[in-house]
């Protein structure tokens, strides 16, 4: 397949991703992908092939192997330098600690919302405890009632494992999670989507300074 998700836009292209992922673990058939996207190159292979000018091998080898031991400075600077960000992608977030997470249910009144808020916001949660958005003390104090209309958007999920105490997703997905949130706290879920507590970006770093000193983090 040569450069099959090129001229799509960034969603259309990682939902193709996630269905040629998805397909491939059911026909488990080997398939030959052609890319110059690096990102593309390490989320969708088994193994990655680099090749220098000349179509000459550079590197042959598995993505998490590429992006921690690059063979030269020409696959180092091909997989670019925020190799050691990307390559979080190959560590698994499993103990880190998750932590509790401040949550109000939609419809609640807004003065009782606000006896729940930690540092000023909680997790709104419908009933079946799955996430709908982040309610805020400003925005309690301009409403009546939370209503999902009204909520801070902000924050991708990273999923936990509940049954076996262990998160599935990565350290890549646990920072972003607590990076990319308003309330600068990561939502874990368990596989059914519900809440189950939360994650800070110091927790996942303190993750990631054993992970470096163990040497899974390229420098």
């Amino acid at each position: 397949m040569d450069e099959p998700f090129s001229a799509v836009d960034p969603i259309v292209r990682d939902d193709l991703q996630q269905q040629l992922l998805r397909l491939q673990s059911e026909l488990d058939k080997t398939i030959v992908f052609v890319t110059h996207d690096i990102d593309e190159a390490i989320k969708l292979g088994d193994k990655v092939a680099v090749f220098r000018v000349g179509g000459r091998l550079a590197q042959y080898d598995t993505p998490s192997a590429l992006l921690a031991k690059p063979s030269d400075d020409f696959v180092s600077a091909f997989v670019g330098r925020d190799r050691g960000y990307r390559a979080l992608g190959f560590l698994t977030a499993d103990g880190i600690p998750v932590g509790p997470v401040a949550t109000v249910q939609v419809g609640e009144p807004s003065a009782q919302a606000r006896g729940s808020l930690t540092d000023g916001w909680a997790i709104v949660v419908d009933a079946e405890n799955k996430p709908l958005g982040w309610a805020s003390a400003d925005l309690l104090s301009t409403v009546d009632e939370v209503a999902a209309d009204d909520l801070v958007s902000g924050g991708s999920l990273f999923e936990v494992d509940s049954g076996a105490g262990g998160t599935a997703g990565s350290l890549r997905n646990a920072l972003d999670a607590a990076l990319s949130s308003p309330a600068a706290v990561g939502i874990a879920v368990d596989k059914q989507g519900a809440v189950v507590g939360g994650v800070t970006a110091d927790t996942v770093l303190s993750a990631l300074a054993a992970a470096r000193r163990s040497g899974e983090v390229p420098t």
